[in-house]
């Protein structure tokens, strides 16, 4: 299994309609409306501090614009640098790898103690999960940490890029991010247009059949094509559930997409190979797809629109 962050841890009227429905404002001439973000004014006043922003443990006070932050969130790393505060970073974790010139570390965010971080003199560690009682020892330092838990829906992700420029001081760029996205989401629902809808789907997020249903973050970028989740009647109490080969071999899903190709080294031939699987529909139409292990992890803007463009490129009617 992967660490938490990975496995707890959008061509006409049709196409708009479903990106309005799942990312509001997606259909409309501006980008997608953001959630409100405490001491959030206006770009004038951009550098203002201090700022309290929402945090998935409370509201943080950040004093001062960080200029030595520690980001332990693959998801957020990317936010940051699409923001623009790649120059306030001093560290990531050993899971962000976009983009490839920052700087990472061997941290992976389960650490349990706040003293293993502060050679690099944090002003700010961002942190996608609780590990022990870290947070509160970074408090205990007088070190802001801000908890961005797994986004589940672009709504998450508008919150998430909010907070993370009213935190660093990049307000301004946020309409920016969400409009790229946007824009990108678009064209690849273009591309597609309805060759996705009613279709199933399986995603393997390790090789002992661990899955991900349509509630979790991966699950709202194929819903974005009208696809169906075979997971979901398994999903009643886990969005990551465990299912079987005799289940997916049931569902007989039409795409596979492998997303333990880096963890596992799983690839659409030795998924075949798997006993009776050469019989799925998927398999015999080479809809087995190959996939980074972090689309099925991560909802950062890089990854976002690399997958959904994948999708696009993969659909057929």
């Amino acid at each position: 299994m992967k660490r938490p962050e990975a496995v707890h841890l959008l061509a006409g009227a049709a196409i708009t309609a479903i990106a309005a429905a799942l990312w509001p404002g997606a259909a409309g001439a501006g980008p997608p409306a953001t959630a409100p973000v405490a001491g959030a004014t206006t770009p004038a006043a951009e550098a203002v501090f201090p700022v309290t922003v929402a945090s998935g443990d409370g509201s943080v006070t950040i004093p001062a614009r960080p200029v030595r932050i520690l980001c332990l969130s693959a998801s957020a790393t990317q936010m940051l640098y699409a923001l623009g505060a790649g120059p306030q970073v001093v560290g990531v974790d050993e899971y962000s790898t976009w983009p490839a010139n920052a700087p990472r570390t061997k941290f992976t965010g389960a650490e349990t103690s706040a003293e293993d971080y502060l050679p690099l003199r944090p002003d700010l560690v961002i942190v996608a999960f609780r590990s022990g009682s870290v947070i509160q020892q970074l408090q205990k330092l007088d070190i802001p940490a801000l908890l961005l838990a797994p986004a589940t829906t672009f709504a998450n992700v508008d919150s998430q890029l909010a907070e993370l420029a009213a935190a660093t001081g990049h307000r301004a760029a946020v309409s920016t991010v969400e409009a790229t996205i946007k824009t990108d989401i678009t064209a690849a629902l273009d591309k597609a247009g309805n060759a996705g809808r009613g279709q199933t789907y399986y995603i393997e997020v390790d090789p002992t059949y661990y899955t991900a249903t349509s509630k979790t973050f991966i699950g709202s970028e194929f819903s974005l094509f009208g696809m169906r989740d075979i997971a979901d009647p398994a999903g009643r109490l886990s969005t990551y559930p465990q299912i079987s080969a005799e289940y997916i071999l049931k569902a007989n899903p039409d795409y596979v997409f492998l997303a333990d190709t880096v963890c596992c080294q799983q690839e659409p031939v030795s998924f075949a190979r798997r006993p009776g699987f050469n019989a799925l529909r998927a398999v015999r139409l080479r809809h087995v797809i190959g996939v980074n292990d972090s689309v099925a992890s991560q909802w950062g803007p890089h990854t976002i629109e690399t997958f959904v463009a994948l999708l696009a490129g993969t659909l057929r009617p």
